[in-house]
């Protein structure tokens, strides 16, 4: 098993609060491994980027339009050292981890 030390904090956008602000679903705390570190990788247009950081988690709960505190955090909406996910990949060879560049 991967080593997940570290704690990322998850927010997905709910339904629209009918005042046309979004609702948050979670906030939900995970075990990840996070690398401060900057990394080339390709964005959903298809554009070369680079990251500022990535995560790997075994958690289905974070997708692309997550938006992520690579900490924890109790906060009901999103706080604002919290980063979208700028692209996602799965690890081969049947781990579960799923890697998010920020």
């Amino acid at each position: 098993m991967f080593d997940l030390p570290e704690k990322i904090t998850i927010w997905n956008k709910g339904k629209n609060s009918g005042y046309g602000e979004n609702t948050w679903d979670g906030p939900y705390i995970v075990d990840a491994r996070i690398a401060f570190r900057q990394e080339k990788f390709t964005d959903a247009n298809g554009d070369t980027r680079m990251s500022k950081a990535v995560c790997y988690t075994e958690s289905e709960l974070l997708n692309t339009k997550s938006v992520v505190y690579l900490g924890a955090s109790t906060e009901e909406s999103p706080i604002t050292e919290a980063d979208d996910v700028r692209s996602m990949s799965s690890t081969p060879s049947g781990t579960g981890l799923r890697k998010a560049w920020f």
